[in-house]
């Protein structure tokens, strides 16, 4: 698309699309475009991409991630259940608020939508701790390789 073409009645999708070839794409490595990619063709686009860029609401973006976590599955859903989870949930919305963030610095919005939505939770991780029999197998080790 060229740059003439971008104005603030396109599409959602036509700008995110515009927006990943122009200023993201470059900036990430190929194996990290591949997931983008594979996130606005599967997730975002068929979800919110019809929606004109000056219309899209922090309402449509909450409603869009509860869809995405209730049923936005497009695989293994035997496997993984119907909903997406949640850390693939704030990756979607990662992806749209970098992209309305740059619709809002070349002027196309005048706010990003995407700021003050609510998303999942962060899950903390556990730490995982050694043994004291499995710390001593390790600095033997390592001594031993060291």
């Amino acid at each position: 698309m060229k740059p003439e073409k971008v104005r603030s009645e396109m599409p959602f999708g036509d700008w995110l699309t515009y927006w990943y070839e122009n200023h993201s794409k470059t900036k990430i490595r190929p194996t990290t475009q591949e997931t983008y990619e594979s996130r606005i063709r599967l997730h975002i686009i068929p979800e919110i991409g019809d929606i004109p860029l000056n219309k899209l609401t922090q309402n449509d973006l909450q409603q869009f991630y509860g869809r995405l976590k209730k049923s936005g599955r497009k695989r293994f859903t035997d496997k993984y259940g119907e909903g997406l989870s949640d850390r693939m949930v704030r990756m979607c919305h990662a992806t749209c608020r970098s992209a309305l963030e740059k619709a809002v610095q070349g002027g196309l919005i005048r706010v990003n939508p995407a700021i003050g939505c609510k998303l999942p939770p962060k899950k903390a991780r556990e730490m995982q701790v050694l043994t004291r029999e499995e710390l001593q197998r390790f600095l033997i080790q390592a001594k031993f390789e060291g």
